[in-house]
């Protein structure tokens, strides 16, 4: 049912509208001109008086009743964000962006309000300025208001308590790269997050790792100090332009003695979010706003922009584009070029917080210069995406070089670099140049028109990746390339792929660009008729020379860069030198490779830089916890390696003799004996300390796959058909449900960002 609306207003309406803050000090006769614009609705109890997403074409002052204010959040339900009563203005943020409404208002009980249409409201606010300033102002305690409704830390409480709250807190605006405190600074206040990001850092002990993680609008940070009493336990600092509200320590202790009810919520929900925190911290941070940054006019002829919008889309959520362009036609020609001191800035940035409550990924689409526009996209994003022709000349673009003095913005944002290539490009070259000339934490190769291109690079950069980590176990691995056909044929992408031992020769095929059918032909080449296992030698440091396998590998590979991969590519070995994993990213694919599957013993280690280099599957066979750090999404690990192997049922005796063994061989009436032959048990001896650890590792991964691969031997390099049909029948069986799961659970949400 529609509002009832009539021009004819009782004075008792006109005395309200005098007593409303924006309005109260005009003159006589702005009211008296007001009455023959003002219009009075009627609602009765349960009735809507506008939804989200309505136009924003009208002003409401309540004359009497009451209302709420409400959101619908992502699980389905309402949150009540405010109460309304009579004296209140509503809708103030909207008429003045010219945005819909950004939540729906329904009436509590019968009320009655003044509706001032957006013509009228325009030409107020032309004679008395004040109004509009004032309405900011109520605007920026609103938002403060909703923002604690929405927060953690204030969920549960009553929205009376929660507008105390605001009453007694501040406004702050930090820039981006400003630090808010320091670890071991005194907690004097706590803060909730309005708009924005910050990065929380704590350093553990002297020289140990620091723990990084990122938080968004809707949480608090710095309560946990003030409620105990002791010194902050993290650094944290803006990553880009944030806006919080800050409650000084007295003031919340105040507010806390007089609604003792607010202290038992406060310490359910704190106690609530420590225990989410520790079962799922969050490195990355999710993005929310990413600024694309063209080192090229020819990066806007691609339409790079648009192309990403459309990719992001695509994962469910609305996203929206902005532009210097785009800017002015929402809110007025000169709005994107608008400087940050004068007062209209407020109104852009207001207007553009408001978007990222309505969208779920907001692009800015930088100028090609360093303009006002340029400059408040970078301060603005979560993520920056250097976008640069993969033929040009990797020297710093204008824009980069504004971002290296540091004031210009984007210091706190996480950067990417993207190598925009030709559709016809075979393969990457010369990635290397590009990173040695600017400090990004990692790098995306995207075809021009090539939409699976551009549908991975959203995966990536918005935590919604899908991983694929392969184990060590010789000729069992070849049931990998029959896990990596089942995917295919699900329609599950592969954004990051890696491995150890024997997995990381098929995740570099794969990486490659090699498709299941070419990586069986390769590896039957190399495996069965290189037969680099019986490339013997004198044991002195090792069975075989690795010659034949270092030919295996440069067939495959050639002179491959990891970092110019299509697909994002890791392996790991193990550093026998300092008892350490080392994880290879970039440099020569086929030297990491051969490093990961040199077995102690049988081939002879990796020599670098002075360290030993030898299998991954020494210090860890299923890498699945080293995807986490380099990607959010979701991991599928897949492990070749039976738990159980070599057994024997033959009685030896406590010495054995290789010569007995030997002449067991090849004397056709002498006595067999059924042992396991030196390459095998120095092999399996290797992996032992990470197959015992496999139970733990597999609950690193969303999906753990462990195709029965027993029946294979390790070196049964001849039953690669089998073993890809094994690895293919048992993954198709179990695919089809988990991507099922996985699809609605990111199109519901998804934390994380690629790091």
């Amino acid at each position: 049912m529609d509002p009832l609306t009539s021009p004819r207003l009782s004075p008792e309406a006109l005395a309200v509208l005098s007593a409303v803050d924006p309005f109260s000090g005009l003159p006589e006769s702005a009211l008296r001109n007001l009455e023959h614009e003002l219009e009075r609705v009627r609602l009765m109890a349960g009735q809507i008086l506008f939804r989200r997403g309505d136009p924003g074409d009208s002003l409401y002052v309540i004359v009497s009743g009451s209302l709420h204010v409400m959101l619908d959040r992502p699980d389905g339900e309402e949150q009540v964000l405010a109460l309304l009563a009579s004296g209140d203005c509503l809708g103030e943020m909207a008429i003045m962006t010219g945005h819909p409404r950004s939540a729906t208002v329904r009436a509590i009980e019968a009320s009655e309000l003044l509706k001032l249409p957006k013509d009228a409201f325009e030409r107020l606010v032309a004679e008395h300025p004040t109004v509009k300033n004032r309405l900011l102002q109520l605007a920026a305690r609103r938002q403060s208001g909703r923002q604690l409704a929405l927060t953690d830390l204030f969920r549960g409480l009553d929205k009376s308590v929660i507008q105390e709250f605001v009453r007694e807190s501040n406004w702050v605006r930090l820039p981006g790269g400003e630090t808010l405190f320091r670890q071991g600074d005194l907690a004097d206040s706590l803060y909730a997050v309005v708009h924005g990001r910050l990065q929380v850092v704590i350093q553990p002990d002297r020289g140990s790792r620091a723990i990084v993680r990122q938080i968004g609008r809707g949480t608090c940070v710095g309560e946990t100090a003030l409620l105990t009493g002791e010194r902050h336990s993290a650094t944290v600092r803006a990553v880009r332009d944030s806006e919080l509200v800050r409650l000084r320590k007295e003031e919340f202790t105040r507010l806390l003695e007089r609604h003792p009810e607010a202290a038992t919520e406060l310490a359910r929900t704190l106690a609530r979010r420590l225990r989410q925190a520790t079962a799922s911290p969050d490195a990355a941070g999710h993005v929310t706003t990413i600024a694309v940054v063209p080192g090229h006019p020819t990066v806007r002829e691609s339409r790079f922009a648009e192309q990403l919008v459309e990719a992001l889309e695509t994962l469910g959520g609305p996203v929206l584009h902005l532009s210097s362009t785009l800017i002015d036609r929402y809110l007025g020609e000169g709005a994107a070029r608008a400087p940050f001191a004068i007062a209209g800035n407020t109104r852009i940035a207001n207007w553009l917080n408001d978007q990222e409550d309505q969208y779920r990924h907001l692009v800015y689409e930088c100028d090609l210069t360093a303009t006002t526009w340029t400059q408040r996209c970078l301060r603005q994003a979560d993520l920056i995406l250097l976008v640069h022709p993969a033929d040009a000349e990797p020297s710093l673009g204008v824009i980069e070089r504004e971002m290296a003095s540091g004031e210009f913005g984007g210091s706190g944002a996480r950067r990417h670099l993207v190598l925009l290539h030709q559709d016809a490009t075979l393969r990457p070259t010369g990635t290397r140049r590009w990173l040695e000339a600017r400090p990004v934490e990692t790098h995306h190769h995207v075809r021009v028109h090539h939409a699976a291109d551009y549908d991975r690079l959203a995966r990536l950069v918005t935590g919604q990746a899908v991983s694929l980590v392969l184990s060590g176990g010789g000729a069992r691995g070849f049931a990998h390339i029959g896990v990596i056909r089942a995917l295919g044929e699900c329609g599950i992408p592969i954004d990051v792929i890696g491995g150890s031992s024997m997995g990381s020769i098929i995740a570099g095929q794969y990486a490659m660009g090699y498709d299941t059918d070419a990586m069986v032909e390769i590896n039957r080449k190399g495996f069965i008729d290189l037969k680099p296992h019986r490339d013997k030698t004198v044991p002195i440091v090792s069975l075989i020379t690795a010659r034949k396998l270092v030919r295996m590998l440069t067939m495959m590979f050639g002179d491959t860069q990891i970092e110019d991969l299509w697909t994002r590519y890791f392996c790991v070995s193990s550093n026998l030198t300092r008892a350490e994993m080392v994880v290879h990213q970039d440099g020569p694919l086929w030297l990491w490779a051969r490093a990961s599957i040199s077995v102690p013993g049988v081939t002879p280690p990796v020599l670098h830089n002075g360290d030993l280099l030898v299998d991954g599957g020494v210090l860890n066979n299923l890498p699945a916890d080293v995807v986490g750090q380099l990607c959010q999404g979701s991991v599928i690990a897949v492990d070749a390696a039976p738990r159980i192997d070599l057994s024997t049922d033959t009685q030896a005796p406590p010495s054995l003799s290789g010569w007995r063994l030997l002449w067991g061989y090849l004397n056709p009436f002498g006595e067999r004996l059924s042992i396991p032959n030196i390459f095998s048990i120095l092999t399996r001896a290797a992996m032992l300390s990470t197959l015992s650890n496999t139970e733990l590792l597999k609950w690193e991964a969303d999906l753990y796959l462990h195709p029965p691969t027993e029946e294979i031997g390790m070196f049964d390099w001849k039953a690669i058909d089998r073993a890809v049909d094994i690895g293919y029948r048992f993954a198709l069986a179990q695919l089809e449900a988990w991507e099922k799961a996985r699809t609605t659970r990111n199109r519901s949400g998804s934390p994380g960002g690629c790091p």
